[in-house]
């Protein structure tokens, strides 16, 4: 078993390493991301008078439509400029008897060009190389000519009257390759050949000739993909840097980097071997979906070896994975009796009933009762929470009670401490007569609608209420002047004396 399960584990690293490889097949293209390059080189002019070399700077933001085609916007200057020399002066076109000596005429352009990669045709897989492309492209330009005389003055050639600097249509077209460097910066070189459109376009140098001037440019490029990336796979480039069927030829490695299905389980946990993480667990083991033996307390001991498979936790266990609980310091009978001895000893519930109660006696919690709108009426649902009242005094026969009558804010407050008044005297009535509670151990007060439980000026059941507290000293409040008289009162005969 130990040579298949060494056989296994060699067939599952291969199926890794396969996988991995297809995973990372071909850069992931992308028609969001963008092209940004800097580029500099040589820029010279073929016209009527001899040119002299000089030099251009340019930039370029490009973007993919699809693997072959995509645009791009291009912003160069080109200082172009020419002298006769050997060759003798020039006759100027524009103004007669005048010969040129040299001539000095910078090209600025702005232009938008389609650009067409040229080895996307290929089906191979694999990221390219080299681009090579071809291009062409129309804009704008600015372009102001100075000529030089042989009698050394010096002017803007005017053409038609109008100063030669002035926004011209330009036309251009060009080749280039690009090497990649990595899958962030490649290096280009490229030849971009450019004309101005008009009557202007064969005469920029002064001198009239046979065929249209033409820019040209040679110059280098450093180009940078920014934007587009994808977080999950860092080889993210644009769609020209990557074929068409490159997708797809990484999907068909995938698929066959994949293993046959075997069924096999060796342990016989129901896990097969192709997805068993601990493929030699024990006959009749628990294990998970992975195949690795449970461990349901967490102890580091697998169920099927633990005689106490839930160990309490935060206690160590031993190799059985049974807890090492220490004994708790239980009191002894004596200890206990001493306890209870001393805290009876503290224990002084005696007292009259205007006396001030043992301390946390007066924290006690007696029920409230709530009574119907406009009524002094005890609710029969009320007779268990005066029950509970009645109860805790005759266990009690030391304490006396604090009985206190409420009302919500409805009508006017003489009315209301008088309602207030015969609630707490209904709930008192029946304690006495009910349970026998001595009348003195029942001491009556009332707050009217002072107190409220719910902020409201509208009838509210909650403010309408009598609490019982034990007392702390507090006095029996006299009844108050009978004043029932309110709309609430008419026809109610709970609502007055």
């Amino acid at each position: 078993m130990g040579s298949s399960l060494s056989s296994f584990a060699q067939q599952k690293d291969s199926m890794k390493t396969k996988m991995s490889d297809a995973a990372t097949y071909a850069a992931v293209p992308t028609s969001d991301m963008w092209e940004f390059g800097i580029n500099a080189g040589l820029a010279i002019m073929e016209g009527s008078i001899p040119y002299d070399p000089s030099f251009g700077i340019g930039l370029h933001l490009r973007k993919a439509l699809d693997h072959t085609f995509s645009i791009r916007l291009d912003g160069v200057y080109l200082a172009t400029q020419g002298s006769a020399g050997s060759n003798g002066p020039y006759l100027a076109t524009y103004h007669a008897g005048e010969f040129i000596k040299s001539w000095n005429a910078p090209l600025s352009s702005l232009t938008g060009q389609v650009i067409i990669s040229l080895n996307n045709g290929r089906w191979d897989a694999g990221l390219r190389k080299i681009n090579p492309y071809i291009f062409v492209g129309a804009g704008v330009a600015n372009s102001d000519t100075k000529l030089t005389y042989t009698d050394g003055t010096s002017e803007t050639m005017q053409i038609g009257g109008r100063l030669a600097s002035t926004i011209v249509p330009v036309g251009e077209g060009g080749v280039g390759i690009a090497f990649r460097v990595s899958d962030k910066f490649n290096i280009g070189v490229e030849e971009k050949l450019s004309t101005i459109f008009g009557k202007r376009g064969g005469v920029v140098d002064g001198h009239i000739g046979q065929y249209r001037d033409v820019f040209s440019y040679t110059n280098l490029r450093l180009n940078f993909n920014i934007g587009g990336g994808d977080k999950n796979n860092p080889k993210t480039l644009p769609l020209w840097w990557t074929g068409p069927a490159d997708k797809m030829n990484a999907d068909i490695a995938e698929l066959k980097a994949r293993p046959k299905f075997d069924p096999t389980d060796t342990d016989g946990d129901g896990v097969i071997d192709m997805f068993d993480k601990e493929p030699n667990t024990p006959a009749g083991a628990r294990v998970d979906t992975h195949g690795v033996a449970l461990d349901s307390d967490g102890d580091g001991v697998p169920d099927y070896r633990d005689k106490e498979p839930f160990s309490p936790p935060g206690y160590p266990v031993d190799k059985d994975g049974v807890a090492i609980v220490p004994k708790p310091a239980y009191l002894t009978e004596p200890e206990v009796n001493k306890v209870v001895t001393t805290k009876l000893a503290q224990w002084d519930a005696s007292h009259t009933a205007n006396a001030a109660p043992v301390k946390g006696i007066a924290d006690w919690f007696l029920p409230m009762i709530h009574f119907d709108f406009n009524s002094s009426s005890v609710k029969e649902s009320d007779f268990g929470n005066l029950h509970n009242v009645a109860e805790v005094m005759k266990a009690n026969p030391s304490i006396s009670v604090v009985v206190t009558g409420h009302t919500d804010k409805v009508s006017s407050e003489g009315y209301n401490e008088a309602l207030s008044y015969k609630r707490a005297q209904a709930a008192i009535d029946h304690l006495v007569k009910k349970y026998n509670i001595d009348r003195s151990r029942l001491i009556l007060n009332y707050d009217g609608k002072k107190e409220v439980l719910v902020n409201t000026k509208s009838a509210n059941y909650m403010n309408r209420r009598v609490e019982f507290k034990v007392a702390e000293g507090e006095t029996e409040m006299t009844a108050p002047a009978r004043s029932m008289k309110s709309k609430h009162y008419k026809g109610n005969k709970n609502a007055g004396y």
